[in-house]
């Protein structure tokens, strides 16, 4: 495993390095087994420190299992008064997060024990929020058909009380740990679905989002960041119209993956050691998952930032792809085929959008989490440079003239 951390603002090269360090690797993992314990879907409470609420599973005595938490997401006990019973006994699998990146770090975290080939259990159940609907489909069913339990799994969205509740350990826990058992499990899955590819070979592969409809709002200039790529030899891929096994044997014979620091990236873990991965980073701060999967797959781990900062951004966006100076000294150093930064006029444009944009999906007070220091340091950072390379909306003589004409009117109708 390694990082290269020359192509990140400094902030973000040194907050990335402690992360990766505080990440480590745990050779074993528990099972806790619980007779007459009751399994409880995710509800809320407006607890401060979870994002999805209560849950998990509770023994007979009315205890909460801490094994059964999700760190962050679904964590504590609440009273019921009513559930339903089972003679089944099962494996408690935790919450089922519909999110390409968090199922294939937390969510199936737990599903290392499938390889133990139980063949006491029942069902494999996950938890939902009280009262929900989800379902497995497309490569989220076919990560468990690629385990042979797809047909024993449920998603418990009414308290019920099991005969038997197997609580494994997670094999992934966020910011602190992954487990041997969890590589495993990925070592399995893409063994199997290596040998049933018969599908084309690439070197190079980059994955792409633009062809989600989501990308288009929240990703501005992406084209730019798919051209650059494609033009220096990487076979541009849409994921969600590929399947888990076209993505494993894709991941499986490419030398190098490159995506969006994102879900796409979180694909590596269908990759290999021996690989390089290129993170393009959307915004100041990094995504803490993405040094996890790195970890993980022990590959070569390559960041570059790829975008302009100008107002704090969650998740969500929008982002502003550049030829940035970090991009610029990555081509340099590695022989490839140069791009060009966007124009004043065009960045104006760009930023049109990105201000409709940013009230679109920022239209709740920022999470606690970006104001943290370290957040705040490489999202100042990121802003000083955006700004010191003249990439701010500036006014034209008749814009300004325009926008006072515009203030006296207000004024005069008030």
């Amino acid at each position: 495993m390694s990082y290269v951390l020359d192509y990140v603002f400094p902030a973000k090269a040194k907050y990335i390095a402690e992360a990766r360090d505080r990440f480590v690797n745990r050779k074993t993992s528990i099972v806790e087994v619980y007779d007459n314990a009751t399994v409880l879907p995710a509800a809320q409470f407006n607890d401060y420190d979870v994002s999805h609420g209560r849950g998990g599973v509770v023994d007979s005595e009315g205890n909460y299992v801490e094994l059964s938490k999700t760190k962050a997401r679904v964590v504590g006990k609440y009273d019921v008064d009513n559930y339903e019973t089972s003679d089944e006994k099962v494996v408690y699998c935790g919450f089922f997060n519909k999110a390409w990146g968090h199922y294939l770090t937390e969510v199936v975290s737990r599903l290392w024990y499938a390889l133990k080939n139980d063949e006491t259990i029942d069902s494999y159940v996950f938890i939902e929020e009280k009262d929900g609907n989800k379902q497995f489909n497309g490569n989220y069913l076919e990560f468990l058909k690629m385990l042979g339990i797809a047909e024993k799994v449920k998603i418990i969205n009414k308290p019920t009380k099991f005969k038997t509740v197997v609580v494994p350990e997670e094999g992934l826990v966020y910011d602190e740990y992954y487990t041997d058992e969890f590589i495993k499990m990925y070592e399995y899955i893409n063994k199997k679905g290596l040998s049933q590819y018969t599908g084309p070979k690439y070197d190079k592969v980059f994955f792409s989002k633009r062809k989600c409809e989501i990308s288009i709002y929240s990703n501005l200039n992406e084209k730019f960041v798919d051209k650059f790529f494609e033009k220096n030899g990487y076979k541009i891929l849409y994921p969600e119209r590929l399947s888990l096994i076209e993505t494993i044997g894709i991941m499986q014979n490419a030398k190098s993956f490159c995506a969006l620091s994102s879900s796409l990236a979180h694909n590596q873990l269908f990759g290999h050691a021996n690989q390089t991965m290129i993170s393009v980073e959307k915004q100041a701060f990094f995504n803490p998952y993405q040094i996890f999967v790195a970890n993980i797959t022990g590959c070569e781990c390559v960041f570059i930032d790829a975008c302009r900062s100008i107002f704090p951004v969650n998740a969500g966006g929008p982002f502003i792809f550049d030829y940035t100076d970090y991009l610029d000294k990555y081509v340099k150093d590695n022989g490839l085929i140069p791009g060009k930064p966007m124009s004043n006029h065009k960045f104006k444009k760009i930023y049109k959008r990105y201000l409709v944009n940013y009230f679109y999906f920022n239209y709740s007070y920022p999470p606690d989490y970006m104001y943290k220091q370290y957040i705040v340091d490489m999202t100042r950072e990121a802003y000083n440079d955006t700004v010191q390379r003249e990439k701010v909306f500036t006014l034209s003589l008749f814009q300004r003239v325009a926008l006072k004409l515009k203030k006296i009117k207000l004024k005069l109708f008030k």
